[in-house]
């Protein structure tokens, strides 16, 4: 309930600017964040509800359901730094959808996925890391890292990598 209120003032002040979001959000309390509804952790991750909820139930399945917040924001991440990059499709379920990018939506087993907590959050803090200094994590995969790009790091069994 709290959290529809935050959503409500947000949306009242003319054209809230991408700098009210993080302040905003931060004076929620961890519950209010959790429990607050699919279309307001959208509009703090300034996306569609239907681009927010694939993106959690991704990273969430690409994650193997790790509850590490910092390997789910990363995964995050490097959705949101392709949908800026000129080399990939300019939309989350293009970036997703592309192929041979996203192993958990071309087998199908993203739809047995639910969205949880961490995964919403890992979004939501993604999104917001990405408008302000944050890593340019381009790539990933379990393997190894693929010389792509910089190694960056190695998280939850995914090798990241800078563009």
């Amino acid at each position: 309930m709290i959290a529809q209120i935050w959503l409500i003032i947000a949306l009242l002040v003319s054209r809230v600017t991408e700098e009210v979001k993080l302040p905003l959000w931060n004076m929620m309390s961890a519950q209010e964040q959790s429990e607050a509804d699919l279309e307001v952790k959208a509009w703090f991750a300034s996306m569609t509800a239907e681009e927010f909820e694939l993106m959690s139930i991704i990273v969430e399945a690409e994650s193997d359901r790790s509850e590490s917040m910092e390997g789910k924001k990363l995964i995050a991440l490097t959705i949101l730094n392709r949908v800026e990059s000129s080399g990939f499709p300019n939309s989350i379920k293009g970036v997703i959808t592309q192929g041979g990018q996203f192993q958990v939506y071309y087998q199908g087993t993203y739809k047995s996925i639910k969205r949880t907590e961490t995964s919403d959050r890992a979004v939501v803090e993604a999104s917001m890391w990405q408008r302000q200094e944050h890593p340019n994590v381009i790539y990933f995969n379990c393997i190894g890292y693929n010389g792509l790009g910089q190694a960056y790091a190695y998280v939850d069994g995914n090798y990241f990598e800078t563009a």
